[in-house]
Parts: C-alpha cells; sequence; structure tokens
C-alpha cells in the first residue's frame, strides 16, 4: 500500500518552515509540503495521514493553522493526524496547544510535538523584534532561558508517527 502524507505548516520568520521540512525528510512514504500561509485551501482527498503545524505567536498557533484546522476539522478527524507547534518556551506547549488545536482533534492526533523555538530577530518587523527583545530581557532575570531548536524532537515525532 502506497501511503501519502500531507504535512501542512504555517510560518511567520521561517523556523516552523524548516522544521516541516526536516519532518518531511524523515518520513520514508510520499510526502507533499504545504504552507498555510500561501494556499487557503489545500486539498486532503488521497491523503491518509495529514501533520498540521508550525510557528507559536503571542501563545498560539498562526491564524492560517488555526483556521485550516476549524474548517477542516471532521476530515482530519478521519485520518491519521500528527500535531506539532515549534514553541520557544516549553513550559507554555501545553496552554498553546490548548489555544490551537479543539480538544476533538488533540485527542486524536496520534501523535503531538513541540519542536522547540529559535527567534530570528534579522527578519522581524521591528515592532515584533522590540516585543521578542523586551520579553528575552525579562525571561533572563526570571531564569528563563531563550527559545532554542528541539531537532530530536522532530525525529522522535517521525518515529512515532512510523509506529503507530
Amino acid at each position: 500500500m502506497n501511503r501519502k502524507t500531507l504535512i501542512l505548516y504555517a510560518s511567520q520568520y521561517g523556523y516552523g518552515a524548516e522544521c516541516a521540512n526536516q519532518l518531511r525528510s524523515l518520513m520514508p512514504e510520499e510526502v507533499t509540503l504545504v504552507d498555510l500561509t500561501k494556499a487557503t485551501n489545500p486539498d486532503l482527498d488521497g491523503y491518509d495521514t495529514v501533520i498540521v503545524g508550525g510557528s507559536v505567536y503571542m501563545g498560539k498557533a498562526m491564524r492560517q493553522t488555526i483556521d485550516f484546522c476549524a474548517a477542516n476539522e471532521s476530515a482530519l478527524l478521519q485520518r491519521k493526524l500528527g500535531l506539532f507547534l515549534c514553541c520557544g518556551l516549553p513550559q507554555n506547549v501545553e496552554q498553546s496547544f490548548a489555544a490551537s488545536f479543539s480538544e476533538p482533534l488533540r485527542k486524536h492526533a496520534t501523535v503531538s510535538g513541540c519542536f522547540g523555538g529559535e527567534l530570528r530577530l534579522d527578519k522581524m518587523k521591528p515592532m515584533h523584534k522590540m516585543i521578542a527583545n523586551m520579553m528575552q530581557k525579562a525571561g533572563g532575570k526570571s531564569g528563563i532561558e531563550p527559545p532554542k531548536p528541539n531537532p530530536k524532537a522532530i525525529n522522535e515525532f517521525a518515529s512515532a508517527m512510523q509506529s503507530n
């Protein structure tokens, strides 16, 4: 049987896109990668596995991810599903998942994962850069580590998707 997987993501500054590409490279079956910031309503027909995720902004996934999941929830519940977030604050990941994906989707997902995060100040709009710098400064005073990538989590996610 030729399994087909669709990976849908939204990324503002590129880290989520890099994670989605890395995930695609780890999947042995035929994989289609779709950027939800460019494709408004990708077709799920023909895919038995769908992975949805991307960057977190202000505590939840980007609007394109949330809107797609809401509009396609019944179809997503008919497929093997994986959910991921690129969240720079691992202590907040459960709240971010709850704010990003409905409870039925979260319960249905075969695998959910957090791929870490990365602040790309050089790509940020001035206001976002200012907010990120203020948050880093405040976090440093509170002992909160800055966001960092977690490639191990991507490998573990891909393995879990393949074995379940």
